[in-house]
């Protein structure tokens, strides 16, 4: 039978899938063991419990040898277990004690991050073990507010699945929708893209729903910003959900510098962003459709670079794109040993080679170095793929209807990334709106 303190601590937890309480009989007592499991290891901390319940002839002079802390009231207690302690409370809730258990070793799979790099921040990266990478999330986010829901989801294959949001933050509405999307999951969650078409099918479409970051202070920043965050088992990632637009362009990493140079950093990620879609583009409209826009000397130049060219200036950049996309899907793929010889060899030596050879000008060599450091610009490999692949459909256009086609296909572009929505919530939206502001 719990007692009223129990009972209070259990309620202020009832939705957060890792909260145990479990119940241990030492002297003929029984004694209540409350705590995180993501932080607290159980099995051995309540072997360390009964071996100095063993030196000891009550419970009373157990609590006062288990720690200083003792008989706190019931807000310390909530408070010791958000830190990760150990809190043991009597039968009758007359006496109790918060302490220092044996953690969870949240160190022994964390490594650096491989796909993000953060500058002035912590390096630790998610892993593959899921309670390890939600208790990296609570030894940093000491919260009440912050819930965390349990699921195992699949049909051959059940996997487990966790959600985690501020409660009083993200709004309800949205919460309800997930969780009854997650419960009602009926196929197997083999990869990201799975759990991504749970929240709606986006025929042929490149962006994705979830925002995958290794990096548990840019997870706890998405809760901040009232988003959710899933936890995949054997997954080294967080997937925020929804994705926005706003995710490529801002990083939490921005706000270690003076906002000055904050607000530099997201503006050329800007330019980085537009240049990729139009500058290949914009090089095919002016070479090939509207060379007149040119002034006479820039158009002398031009012609000059193409000089013995026999490709159209739309087949030498196609050309060219495609063989750059080559590459860097190369580089990805292949290992680190072998990765900057590929870089050397697409990068200098081969595009050396083609200029030489006259099948592509100096200047679109220019060009597509210009879109491969612009594209990496933006935060986050997903949004960086996507953005590239938007880019073709500007590019043949281009070479259709010079700079026309060019703002025809960029501001179809912008239509068409401010159409997506992820249950109603807007792609292009700068932020979500915290429950209570929602009318």
């Amino acid at each position: 039978m719990r007692n009223k303190i129990v009972n209070e601590i259990e309620s202020k937890f009832s939705n957060q899938g890792d909260f145990f309480i479990e119940e241990e009989l030492i002297n003929k007592t029984t004694i209540f063991l409350i705590g995180f499991k993501t932080l607290v290891d159980l099995t051995k901390s309540k072997l360390y419990v009964q071996q100095i319940a063993n030196s000891n002839t009550s419970v009373k002079a157990l609590f006062i040898n288990l720690n200083d802390e003792i008989n706190v009231d019931t807000e310390q207690m909530i408070k010791g277990i958000l830190e990760g302690n150990l809190v043991i409370v009597s039968e009758d809730g007359k006496q109790n004690a918060v302490v220092n258990p044996i953690v969870q070793n949240l160190r022994s799979s964390i490594s650096e991050p491989k796909n993000e790099s953060p500058i002035q921040s912590s390096t630790d990266a998610f892993g593959d073990d899921i309670n390890t990478n939600i208790g990296m999330i609570r030894k940093r986010l000491t919260t009440a507010s912050l819930c965390h829901c349990n699921y195992e989801v699949g049909d051959l294959e059940k996997r487990k699945l966790s959600m985690l949001y501020i409660k009083g933050r993200t709004p309800k509405s949205l919460i309800d929708k997930v969780d009854r999307q997650l419960k009602g999951i009926q196929t197997d969650i083999d990869t990201i893209d799975d759990l991504n078409l749970q929240f709606g099918k986006r025929r042929l479409s490149p962006v994705s729903h979830l925002f995958a970051t290794e990096l548990p202070i840019s997870a706890i920043h998405s809760l901040k910003e009232n988003k959710i965050v899933f936890f995949l088992d054997n997954c080294p990632f967080a997937l925020v959900f929804p994705n926005l637009l706003w995710d490529m362009l801002v990083s939490i990493d921005d706000r270690n510098f003076p906002s000055i140079l904050s607000f530099m950093l997201r503006f050329f990620r800007v330019i980085g962003l537009v240049a990729t879609l139009i500058l290949p583009a914009l090089y095919v409209a002016l070479v090939s459709v509207n060379p007149e826009v040119f002034k006479l000397d820039l158009a002398l130049f031009v012609a000059k670079s193409r000089e013995g060219i026999p490709l159209t200036a739309f087949l030498e950049t196609i050309a060219m794109v495609v063989l750059v996309d080559l590459i860097l899907e190369a580089i990805v793929r292949l290992p680190k040993s072998v990765g900057p010889a590929i870089t050397m060899v697409g990068g200098i030596i081969l595009g050396q080679a083609m200029v030489e050879a006259k099948l592509v000008s100096n200047l679109l060599v220019i060009v597509i170095t210009a879109v491969v450091i612009a594209s990496s610009s933006v935060i986050g490999m997903q949004n960086s793929l996507y953005i590239r692949l938007l880019k073709y459909p500007i590019l043949i256009l281009a070479s259709l209807f010079g700079i026309l086609g060019v703002c025809i296909g960029f501001i179809f572009t912008i239509i068409y990334l401010a159409s997506l929505t992820s249950y109603d919530i807007p792609y292009m939206t700068f932020r979500i709106k915290k429950e209570g502001e929602i009318k």
